[in-house]
């Protein structure tokens, strides 16, 4: 059973159902065989074509039954639809945690909406990647954004501006260096470059822009390379995305949300792909959010959910053993 994917249908009135319906059509048999959906059931009926629902292991959560006054309605930012999205992502970690699948997918969902939804544990939701933390009582976790030629782990995640700099602690760094790591590690691959960024313009200017990049960052960066590992830094920001994009780097670390996705997302936002390292399995997202204003058109582009499905799908036996760092 640990080969099974679960698939989150993500917020239904947005376009992530769209965009799982029309990647999950693309796949041959024996791997829908691999997924357990979790969505509603209007939703899956507007979206999925018989053809392809008889073909997958779909489990219903039922808004009456779940205390949710839910109506399908594309495109129509609701707390409702955040508390169906929230509903499923629930049941997925129960799913998880009794081993009956290995791998997790999840389809975009608004954390605004599922916050004001007024749903038990939803107070405090601050995304996916921290949810399933908690879920797991793991803290040692990384958002790592994905392309073939660009790929940027975050120190902080969905931390406010003026707070980066007081959560941008020595143990931040070191996590985020050990889970790329985990990533080459997973991957087989020995012969890698890393490029850690500065906090501050310039990576601080030898202190006249800032000290923490001196105080803070390089320290952990020195103790790595003590160890023999290729890493630089602190780089300025500025400067290193277009040196990674050109395979300088096989890796980015950036100190905060929008340093290190500004410049992902530029490049990749309709094929990007969202990797959670450090928890006991392997979960994918697509890079992009629910875009209500085109949800029900049949124009969200999946490409990304593609590039989701196909990490997990081909990540081998090998693969699901080296999730955690010991």
């Amino acid at each position: 059973m640990k080969n099974k994917v679960v698939l989150t249908l993500g917020d239904p009135n947005s376009i992530s159902p769209e965009i799982c319906a029309k990647s999950l059509a693309k796949l041959l048999p024996e791997r829908l065989a691999r997924f357990i959906i979790i969505g509603e059931k209007n939703t899956i009926d507007r979206y999925f074509p018989p053809s392809l629902i008889v073909s997958l292991k779909i489990e219903t959560i039922d808004p009456a039954a779940s205390g949710v006054d839910f109506h399908l309605s594309p495109g129509t930012p609701d707390p409702s639809s955040g508390a169906m999205s929230f509903g499923f992502l629930r049941r997925a970690v129960e799913i998880l945690k009794t081993g009956d699948a290995g791998y997790l997918v999840t389809a975009p969902v608004s954390k605004s909406l599922i916050v004001s939804s007024g749903l038990p544990a939803t107070e405090n939701f601050r995304g996916h990647t921290d949810y399933l933390a908690d879920s797991f009582g793991i803290s040692g976790y990384s958002m790592m954004f994905y392309s073939e030629n660009l790929k940027v782990i975050l120190a902080t995640i969905h931390t406010s501006l003026k707070d980066v700099p007081a959560e941008l602690t020595v143990e931040k760094i070191d996590t985020a260096l050990k889970n790329a790591l985990l990533y080459f590690d997973m991957i087989g691959k020995s012969d890698f470059r890393i490029a850690v960024c500065g906090l501050n313009p310039h990576a601080g200017e030898s202190g006249l822009l800032g000290s923490e990049d001196s105080s803070v960052i390089a320290p952990v960066v020195d103790r790595y390379r003590a160890r023999g590992f290729d890493i630089t830094g602190p780089l300025p920001a500025d400067t290193v995305f277009f040196h990674a994009y050109r395979g300088k780097y096989d890796m980015v670390i950036a100190m905060y949300h929008d340093q290190g996705l500004a410049p992902f997302k530029m490049l990749h936002f309709i094929d990007g792909v969202n990797i959670t390292l450090g928890l006991p399995f392997l979960r994918t997202s697509p890079d992009h959010g629910t875009a209500f204003d085109i949800a029900g058109r049949n124009i969200a582009d999946e490409t990304s959910m593609d590039n989701a499905l196909d990490f997990i799908l081909n990540a081998d036996e090998e693969w699901s053993k080296k999730t955690r760092l010991i």
